[in-house]
């Protein structure tokens, strides 16, 4: 049997009862979209509302009494579509958003009740079945789901030695349909640096969905990121819950809130004490590893039928290793590690703004409306302002030229060697090194006075080689975009860049 059918063949395979009832639905003035059942009202509306905010239809629920139980269904009533469009937004709602859904010819309930499934799953179980393609044998030792991973309720839980840790997920969202590749993966992602067992038995076969994902902070680079990506990218926001620290999230919420206002989409919040898993190995809170900021769109990655994870890392992270020593990043060890191992689940690394220095990122989000509103700063308590003596708000305001103030934290990471993110933050005290008491950083840290003399101003361009490891799918889309903002580097930038070690041995 062939592995590619032509739709007309289909007719033969159908009894008459279900092609004159599926005739009798296409040949209908009125068609109505019955989504459910669902088990409680409060999920029923949220799945109402995720319908009206990412497909603009309205939705009418209804109850009907089963036995002891009741079960909850939307109907949803379709107006100048034609029979493709009907038949193709069924299909998102079943095999992507995974609801049972169901074509009526009028609302209400059928007579005859019906239990609607995907045959998607089946149809290419069939193919690749032995008469097909040939048997494909399970792996010995393949990762267990449920020995790390278990639900309670709308709660996902990891279990990691002895530690426990939780992700509130989605009302809708189901383990037993989330590919077990996603739970791998993101077990890897958490502990690596300690326990690298979860990839013993690494045989990835999940399929890329249709859009990317971000893992989107509200910080200044992770919007640069967002103003670089498609629109249909979804967004998704690591919420730290239920663990001790000065970190706040008010300036992320309310960023949230007016990008949701102007634009309609939604950034979605996922509650998580995963940045405890640190403790166990006697680190502070934090992540585990450099994607495990992206642990979040990994597990929701069959949800939302993700084909790629974006995150906000500037050239200071990718070129810049460490931010004071110059590498081919697309050659890099890093990159060469984790992309594979993304891309190998249908989730290639998107990084827009890998190119991008941080004084560019705040240029995109300036030029696209979200300055004020994007804030790298994690300890005010006050929505648009921000507490101006941590780390990140002395090197942004420096930046842009503002005072700040010299605070003990700030004298830390000046002392320190290397500094941290070492060539931003030089650019930006050559641009403005006085505080607000007047305090002039050169003359308080003299040992950086040579470091000052290195020209940095290729920073203010954008490095060409970052958007060759783009997705090849985003790629046109992201460099139109970042055109739009500055310039490439120029021969003579992109030797300087090539030439940084600041702390190389004299």
């Amino acid at each position: 049997m062939n592995s590619q059918h032509h739709r007309w063949q289909l007719d033969r395979w159908c009894s008459e009862h279900t092609l004159q009832r599926s005739q009798s639905l296409f040949d209908s003035s009125e068609r109505f979209l019955r989504i459910g059942p669902f088990g409680s009202v409060r999920v029923a509306d949220a799945v109402a509302s995720r319908i009206v905010k990412e497909h603009g239809l309205e939705a009418k629920l209804e109850s009907i009494r089963k036995e002891k139980t009741i079960a909850y269904h939307l109907f949803i009533k379709l107006e100048m579509m034609t029979n493709k469009e009907v038949t193709r937004l069924k299909r998102v709602f079943q095999d992507e958003h995974q609801w049972k859904c169901e074509i009526l010819s009028q609302e209400g309930y059928p007579v005859v009740e019906v239990q609607p499934i995907s045959t998607v799953q089946m149809y290419q179980r069939y193919l690749e079945s032995s008469s097909v393609v040939g048997a494909v044998s399970p792996q010995d030792g393949a990762y267990e789901v449920s020995k790390f991973w278990s639900t309670k309720n709308e709660t996902l839980l990891f279990r990691w030695r002895e530690m426990e840790v939780f992700f509130e997920m989605p009302l809708d969202w189901s383990i037993e349909r989330t590919h077990s590749d996603l739970f791998q993966l993101a077990h890897h992602l958490m502990v690596e640096p300690w326990d690298k067992s979860a990839m013993e038995h690494w045989h990835p076969t999940r399929k890329a969905g249709w859009r990317p994902g971000l893992a989107f902070s509200g910080g200044v680079d992770s919007a640069a990121a967002l103003c670089l990506m498609p629109s249909d990218t979804v967004l998704l926001y690591n919420e730290r819950s239920g663990l001790p620290g000065q970190l706040d999230h008010t300036n992320a919420l309310r960023f949230f809130e007016e990008f949701e206002h102007r634009t309609g989409r939604a950034v979605h919040r996922i509650k998580s004490n995963h940045e405890q898993i640190r403790t166990v190995e006697g680190k502070s809170l934090g992540f585990s590893t450099d994607y495990a900021c992206a642990v979040q769109v990994v597990l929701l990655a069959d949800y939302f039928s993700l084909d790629s994870v974006g995150t906000g890392m500037p050239l200071e992270n990718s070129y810049l290793f460490h931010g004071h020593q110059y590498r081919d990043f697309a050659e890099s060890w890093f990159w060469k590690h984790y992309s594979p191992m993304f891309e190998s689940v249908g989730l290639p690394l998107y990084q827009p703004v890998a190119g991008c220095s941080e004084i560019i990122n705040m240029k995109i989000v300036k030029q696209c409306g979200w300055e004020g509103w994007a804030q790298s700063c994690l300890r005010s308590t006050h929505g648009g302002e921000v507490c101006g003596q941590c780390w990140k708000c002395f090197r942004k305001n420096s930046m842009l030229g503002l005072p700040f103030t010299l605070s003990n934290e700030i004298t830390t990471f000046l002392n320190k060697v290397p500094i941290k993110q070492a060539a931003s933050t030089l650019y930006s005290i050559q641009k403005s090194g006085i505080s607000r008491k007047g305090e002039d950083i050169r003359k308080k840290f003299p040992s950086i006075l040579p470091l000052l003399e290195t020209d940095f101003s290729f920073l203010e361009s954008f490095h060409p080689g970052a958007t060759d490891i783009i997705p090849e799918k985003y790629r046109t889309y992201t460099k139109t975009r970042l055109n739009l903002f500055c310039s490439r580097m120029s021969r003579s930038e992109l030797e300087a860049i090539r030439n940084i070690n600041l702390y190389s041995e004299k």
